[in-house]
């Protein structure tokens, strides 16, 4: 059986609209039998936290004032990430559907293979590992990095990570969004964290070397096709019946 999959390519938006938009799909989902895949990126450049985070002591406002960053809070865990010039995406589907799993790993696993399938058109070969141990004995030494906040099925070019996702689950529908930095903007994130310098420097020097984006596997890539070949991505690992169809004005005037 062959299922609906709505895909939206917006251009780049505001924090509020991104976060609002993400949530809107998700209860769509949770009312719908339908699958929404979403491509955006941010303007201006923007950190969002982890649902969980406290952003009085997480960021240094006068230093994103300076630098034109604003913030919001992501309905998914995790840690602070700056959108700095990337490619955010992000899936919608019901709780239900047997395609993604039925817990947060299986699901995991799923959407990671969709996007590893999308970079292999894209001509990027990755794979999927597990962090946790890796940066167990680290973890203790010095506050991570959020890009490298641990986690399972984690996309990895060359024992670097190149995409960093996190999910929200209800009774009747899950969001997973994550982000593909596609040049090395996303490594100024601890200028905008209320850290010491020592911890600042640690950071920094963990992004680079753990951390990759798409222009320095590929420096003339381009986010348009990119995009293309994520969807392709999905379309070629689950059944999908899709259909590329932007926000109607009912939604953006009630719902986003």
């Amino acid at each position: 059986m062959r299922h609906r999959l709505r895909i939206i390519i917006d251009p780049p938006c505001s924090a509020a609209f991104n976060m609002a938009a993400d949530l809107y799909l998700l209860e769509r989902a949770a009312a719908e039998d339908g699958v929404y895949l979403r491509f955006y990126r941010w303007d201006p450049p923007a950190i969002s936290l982890g649902c969980m985070q406290d952003p009085g002591t997480t960021l240094d406002y006068t230093a994103m004032e300076k630098a034109g960053v604003s913030w919001i809070k992501r309905p998914t865990g995790g840690r602070a990430i700056l959108h700095w010039n990337d490619l955010t995406y992000s899936i919608a589907f019901p709780a239900l559907r047997k395609e993604f799993g039925q817990t947060i790993h299986e699901s995991y696993a799923v959407i990671s293979g969709c996007l590893k399938a999308g970079l292999k058109h894209a001509g990027i070969r990755c794979e999927s590992h597990d962090s946790s141990s890796e940066y167990a004995a680290t973890k203790r030494e010095i506050k991570l990095p959020c890009f490298l906040s641990p986690n399972r099925n984690e996309i990895m070019v060359g024992g670097k990570k190149l995409i960093g996702s996190a999910q929200k689950r209800t009774d009747k529908a899950v969001l997973q969004h994550g982000s593909l930095p596609i040049d090395g903007s996303f490594r100024k994130l601890p200028e905008f964290c209320r850290i010491d310098e020592t911890t600042r420097a640690g950071q920094v020097k963990m992004l680079e070397e753990k951390c990759t984006c798409a222009r320095e596997i590929d420096p003339g890539i381009d986010v348009s096709p990119l995009i293309r070949f994520l969807i392709q991505g999905f379309i070629d690992s689950i059944p999908f019946d899709a259909t590329e169809k932007s926000w109607s004005k009912e939604e953006l005037g009630k719902s986003i």
